[in-house]
């Protein structure tokens, strides 16, 4: 191809030479007449798809009322005068409609927060270039994303779900790039979606693509995923949600999804870490390179530390044990690990973190001792009511609160100990148990009970992070179960 043309891709725009479009362009009549007009008027048009070599398919839709008309033409490479990339979003924004702006400064926003380069397409992109009316109530935002990392892609599709439910004008819609291939992002995100084959399109095809992740991308993301799901999970009494912040007044559900972006490399490579076999300081090293990256995305406030140290070891022993289930998971995290777990803990000062404290203060056995003991309260308690919930309901968040209810009933949380001391940990144990005692999710009036317990936790300050830092882990074990 020509100088101006070598790089074109799918959505780029191109500018044609005057005398491009000719009379034996393969168009009819009125649409050759009007591509005339647009590239004699200075505008430019979108490349398509060239399943020809050598060849170059451009097109435009006409801005005309009704129903879309594209228009199409096929030139060769030297006809392009000068080409551009799709437009960013801070160019179209002063082209959309009043309604649309709160989406698109967000968009913005997630673009400079995860280092994410999106680009617009479509109608939005059309009106930067027409003196006409593009848009109606009913157009789409057309997004493409070009991802250089697999394990971005769970927690970008997450955001973006998050961020159309904040904004739902207008409907987002789009594509995913990595590398020679596109796919429609809502096929993946689609629910119950897995890696499997999907129509994927190049800049020469359209082809069945098998996008799927590594084994150690795919345990990064059930990681990834497992975090948005234990912040979506409501009532969970004292925590964060995408309904409340709970009893935490320097957290909010948005610095839990900066946080839980920011982790999703450490989980792939602790993962590959436990597949050769790492030790210990090896998976700690890991660990607080993580932490000092959640630190950097959230402004210093702890988000995910707990869930770092506990995800992060079950997922070293997934890349350990491929195929293995949840138990096993538990188990081997303890037998390879236990012993330097629990002799780092005893090198820990008591300001360490509020495990070390509750410990030191109180003779609370902390997190380090669960992951030590192979996650006893996963094994006894979390893991047998999530399954009987879900067995009973059918429901898989039902089941996850179950799960958490039967963990804050029995686990030692050193959180509620450092914000309530033992009075606090007894406060919330008391109240889980009752909860559970009346029927828990299989009540009737079941989220109004556990409503009232989030009430009454957060008037106290009380927050059983430890138990959600588990309730985390529990998901991530259960998405990686074998079907």
């Amino acid at each position: 191809m020509g100088t101006a043309s070598a790089t074109l891709r799918r959505h780029h725009w191109a500018w044609l030479k005057p005398d491009a479009v000719r009379t034996d362009a393969g168009v009819s009549a009125p649409d050759r007449t009007f591509l005339q007009a647009w590239v004699a008027s200075g505008r430019p048009l979108v490349v398509a798809r060239s399943p020809v070599p050598g060849e170059l398919r451009l097109g435009v839709t006409r801005p005309v009322p009704g129903p879309r008309q594209r228009v199409g033409v096929t030139v060769a490479p030297d006809a392009v005068l000068r080409a551009m990339p799709p437009l960013s979003l801070a160019a179209v924004q002063a082209h959309a409609p009043p309604a649309w702006q709160p989406t698109l400064q967000a968009l913005q926003d997630l673009s400079r927060r995860h280092s994410i380069d999106i680009r617009v397409y479509g109608s939005l992109a059309l009106q930067y270039f027409s003196p006409q009316p593009c848009l109606n109530p009913d157009s789409d935002l057309d997004l493409l994303l070009d991802i250089e990392d697999e394990a971005t892609i769970e927690p970008l599709l997450r955001e973006l779900e998050a961020l159309q439910a904040r904004h739902p004008v207008p409907r987002i819609d789009g594509e995913m790039r990595m590398g020679e291939w596109d796919v429609a992002w809502r096929e993946l995100g689609a629910p119950g979606h897995r890696p499997g084959w999907l129509i994927a399109k190049s800049d020469q095809a359209v082809a069945l693509k098998k996008w799927g992740l590594s084994p150690m991308a795919t345990i990064a993301r059930a990681a990834v995923r497992a975090l948005h799901q234990e912040l979506r999970l409501h009532p969970k009494p004292g925590l964060v949600s995408l309904q409340d912040n709970g009893a935490h007044a320097d957290m909010t559900p948005a610095l839990f999804f900066r946080s839980l972006f920011s982790l999703r490399r450490y989980f792939a490579a602790i993962a590959a870490a436990g597949r050769a076999g790492a030790d210990f300081k090896t998976l700690q090293a890991l660990g607080l390179a993580a932490e000092a990256r959640m630190l950097r995305a959230t402004g210093g406030v702890n988000t995910h530390r707990g869930a770092i140290f506990n995800l992060g070891l079950l997922a070293a022993a997934a890349g350990a044990c491929p195929a293995a289930d949840a138990e096993t998971l538990c188990h081997t995290v303890g037998a390879r690990w236990g012993e330097a777990i629990l002799h780092q803990a005893t090198d820990l000062p008591a300001h360490a973190s509020h495990g070390a404290w509750a410990a030191s203060r109180h003779g609370i056995r902390g997190a380090r001792w669960q992951a030590a003991q192979g996650f006893p309260a996963l094994r006894q308690q979390g893991l047998p009511a999530y399954r009987a919930a879900l067995r009973d309901t059918g429901e898989p968040h039902r089941a996850a609160l179950a799960a958490f209810f039967a963990l804050m009933a029995h686990l030692d949380d050193s959180n509620l100990v450092w914000r309530g001391g033992l009075a606090g940990l007894h406060f919330a144990q008391a109240e889980a148990a009752a909860f559970l005692a009346q029927g828990g999710v299989l009540q009737g009036d079941w989220q109004a009970q556990a409503e009232g317990i989030h009430q009454r936790m957060v008037a106290r300050r009380l927050s059983p992070g430890g138990s959600a830092d588990l309730l985390a882990a529990l998901l991530l074990l259960v998405a990686l179960e074998p079907s």
